[in-house]
């Protein structure tokens, strides 16, 4: 089986991410400083994003997600890869060439405590936007902002209170208002609902399903919960340690994923049916998440993987094998082929019989 092209852009792609790296120096000295190596933070993502559609991208802790969103939307520079927006390439414009383009594509932020500047009124930050690209006059931009409010569900009278005077869900509003005030093509949602309640998550995840419904948005949503990620995306993307392991559209992926790191996380998923829940084993991963600094061979998720083989895992880097309806997953033993008995691993991974020498429809069963 072949490996999975990496994306082009068509007609009805806003985005597309190809092969984007960002490593952050480690350097050692004070006067002279020399690198010593690096955090490959994001190594060698790809990916296309539709218009009016929702990407949902998952992954533990430490995994990339948040730089790779940052890099998107050009607040750090890439170290390696390209990123075209809008049938336009973005990678190497400069921050005045960048400007009209931030028009079209904003973000979302995680904290929405530290996301807003306590000192301003709520007026001043959802209209500075609208300021910085001089859209409108001051009792224009008001308006505008007044508008806004009512739109993501506050009272337009809030207009000069301060952040500190706001609930959490609320501040996250406001956090809306701004992302949706130059009327945007792209919205980054970077965790935009993990330090809010339960309920209020719910409120803010229909908020966002409104906006796009009523506006056209094209949404990036990143997040832990996948059940959220479930509620709200239309593809999904499972990042571990810098890398898309793998990328299908929300029912397939739930229905048979074939990343075994991707089984991981859906096996800690709580099930509403208790029934169910009792008879599904959860599926345990030995071990701690490798150093991004060192990052294991060939396939980063091999020492923690309870399909590893040696000598192929640890040697052969894995690509996105496809699967069929736009479901690509970087494992050369995917979860359709599980369990392997210990007979068949060590004849897999015999010098006789190594699967590198095999086709994939030959691999052991």
């Amino acid at each position: 089986m072949e490996a999975a092209q990496a994306p082009e852009a068509r007609g009805d792609e806003l985005l597309v991410v190809n092969d984007v790296k960002k490593y952050f120096p480690i350097t050692r000295g004070i006067i002279f400083q020399k690198q010593i190596g690096s955090v490959q933070a994001v190594d060698g993502v790809s990916f296309s994003v539709k218009k009016g559609e929702t990407l949902g991208i998952v992954g533990e802790s430490g995994c990339g997600k948040s730089t790779l969103a940052r890099c998107i939307v050009k607040l750090l520079d890439t170290t390696g890869g390209g990123i075209s927006f809008d049938g336009r390439d973005i990678t190497k414009l400069s921050r005045t060439a960048m400007r009209p383009i931030r028009r079209e594509m904003t973000m979302i932020f995680q904290d929405p405590y530290a996301s807003l500047n306590p000192r301003k009124r709520v007026g001043f930050i959802i209209g500075e936007p609208l300021e910085v690209h001089n859209l409108g006059s001051s009792s224009e931009i008001k308006m505008r902002v007044q508008e806004l409010l009512e739109v993501v569900g506050l009272n337009p009278e809030h207009y000069n209170r301060f952040p500190h005077e706001f609930s959490g869900g609320q501040r996250q509003r406001i956090g809306v208002a701004r992302a949706l005030a130059v009327n945007p093509k792209l919205i980054v949602c970077d965790e935009p609902v993990s330090a809010l309640d339960v309920s209020v998550q719910a409120q803010i995840l229909n908020l966002l399903k409104d906006l796009q419904d009523d506006f056209g948005l094209t949404y990036i949503f990143i997040a832990h919960d996948l059940n959220v990620v479930r509620h709200i995306s239309d593809r999904v993307l499972v990042m571990y340690l810098g890398k898309v392991v793998e990328i299908a559209s929300r029912d397939l992926l739930y229905a048979e994923p074939k990343h075994p790191y991707t089984g991981a996380l859906l096996s800690a998923v709580p099930i509403a049916n208790p029934a169910l829940g009792r008879k599904r084993e959860p599926i345990v991963l030995e071990g701690d998440v490798p150093s991004p600094v060192n990052p294991p061979s060939a396939c980063h998720f091999h020492p923690r993987c309870p399909r590893f083989v040696q000598g192929h895992c640890d040697v052969e880097e894995p690509p996105l094998y496809p699967f069929g309806n736009g479901h690509v997953a970087a494992c050369h033993y995917p979860l359709e082929r599980w369990p392997m008995s210990a007979d068949e691993i060590r004849r897999a991974s015999s010098p006789v019989q190594s699967p590198s020498s095999q086709s994939r429809e030959e691999l052991p069963a």
